[in-house]
């Protein structure tokens, strides 16, 4: 994100609505100062004040973040921007009691997630598992998915396509599934706490049956460019003080198929 340019966006939005600096600083609760401070680029506004800042000058948080009007059609592909980090027991405890202070949209759900791959190539033994295709089992209904991650160059670039449609008869669908030579893996039942963060991030927390604890950050808004998303991503977890060396690009599926094929319990 380009502080320079966020600020003087700010500003010429500002000047537009016929506001001076202290009327936005009342409405955003902060002093007349640090307005000037973000228009002159010196500073960049607290990440908790983006849904604000945006709500008050009536700008998505796509151009707030670019720093520029954008006209332009809701972007239609499915692609995520997010990260998946392990933590231990006592920080995923602690966690899900922050966000539940915090008053965010909560949900919990139990999830049973049978993963598959083609028979060759196959999606598992290499380093990484960068494709997947599983079907989620949850209360009476049958979800049917594929994703891939994209990596790109570097931590700015990595984004995840994933497709998925709700299928009505488990068993015919593993039956056509092998009838192609895709063929079944493993199982993964985790308990998820999802929880909608300040309108920027949707933070699932995990805990994984023989894995053990995640925390996954997405950012919520499907419409900004992956490198911004990543960069508003990497800020968020650096302010929750989460380590992103435990960031963990492998997956559940992966992870249970090496903890399985160590066991000599598959392949």
């Amino acid at each position: 994100m380009n502080q320079g340019k966020i600020g003087q966006f700010i500003s010429e939005i500002r000047k537009e609505k016929n506001m001076n600096q202290q009327d936005l600083a009342n409405l955003l609760g902060v002093t007349s100062k640090t307005i000037s401070r973000w228009e002159t680029g010196k500073y960049m506004p607290d990440l908790s004040l983006f849904t604000e800042i945006s709500n008050v000058l009536d700008v998505s948080l796509n151009e707030l973040f670019q720093g520029e009007r954008i006209i332009g059609k809701k972007n239609k592909d499915s692609i995520e921007i997010e990260a998946k980090l392990e933590i231990k027991e006592k920080q995923y405890k602690e966690l899900i009691n922050l966000f539940m202070t915090e008053n965010c949209k909560h949900t919990r759900k139990k999830q049973h997630d049978i993963y598959f791959s083609p028979e060759t190539p196959s999606f598992f033994g290499e380093d990484i598992d960068d494709e997947c295709i599983r079907i989620r089992i949850q209360k009476n209904k049958y979800i049917l998915c594929y994703k891939k991650i994209f990596f790109g160059e570097n931590e700015s670039d990595i984004h995840i396509a994933e497709y998925e449609t709700e299928i009505s008869n488990l068993d015919a669908t593993i039956n056509i599934l092998k009838g192609v030579r895709i063929n079944k893996v493993c199982d993964l039942i985790k308990t998820r706490d999802t929880f909608i963060y300040k309108n920027l991030f949707e933070i699932s927390l995990d805990s994984v049956e023989n894995l053990g604890y995640f925390i996954e950050i997405e950012i919520y808004d499907k419409n900004l460019p992956v490198k911004q998303a990543n960069q508003l991503l990497l800020n968020f977890i650096k302010e929750m003080n989460l380590d992103i060396t435990k960031r963990n690009l492998k997956g559940y599926s992966y992870m249970m198929y090496d903890k399985l094929k160590k066991e000599n319990k598959t392949f």
